[in-house]
């Protein structure tokens, strides 16, 4: 597995609010929650940013004051950056993951040991999340995430689930 990345991509500054600087962030996690803990952001292009203040905006965007950007003119030149924070301090749920350190990871029977493939990508599903697994033979499978088909999830070793029949069918054949 490679490296685990120092900075983790948290969102999107999709525009400006207000004339004091404030840029208006699409998180993306699973709430803006995440943003509480974060005090530093960098931009793609490589500019760090102290935060010096956030808050919750229309219950799903968040509105970050930086330092060094005071006006809307300093704020709409990040409109459309992508915005980054360091690891340790993005605030997770005991027992949680982030998706770029499961992506890539073997997905494995819990029982037989049998290899099916590797995780390629999480997708929002309607009740849950869904595993996107990678065969062999290039299919994609996608796996609900929910204790009866996925076991355990160990960052080192891989995925291990209990899949039923149909799940890999063309893989048994």
């Amino acid at each position: 597995m490679s490296e685990k990345s120092a900075f983790l991509e948290i969102g999107k500054i999709i525009n400006t609010h207000g004339v004091r600087g404030e840029v208006k962030v699409e998180p993306w996690s699973d709430s803006p929650d995440t943003f509480r803990t974060v005090k530093t952001v960098r931009t793609e292009t490589g500019e760090t940013f102290s935060v010096l203040s956030r808050r919750t905006h229309a219950g799903r965007f968040v509105l970050l004051t930086l330092a060094g950007i005071d006006s809307v003119e300093a704020a709409i030149r990040l409109k459309n950056r992508v915005i980054s924070a360091p690891r340790e301090e993005i605030r997770k749920a005991p027992g949680s993951h982030f998706i770029c350190d499961l992506v890539g990871l073997p997905v494995t029977d819990a029982d037989t040991g049998k290899v099916y493939g590797t995780l390629s990508d999480i997708e929002a599903g309607v009740a849950q999340e869904l595993y996107v697994v990678k065969t062999a033979s290039g299919a994609e499978v996608r796996i609900p995430n929910v204790p009866v088909f996925v076991k355990e999830i160990d960052e080192e070793r891989g995925i291990f689930i209990t899949p039923i029949p149909g799940f890999f069918e063309e893989e048994d054949a």
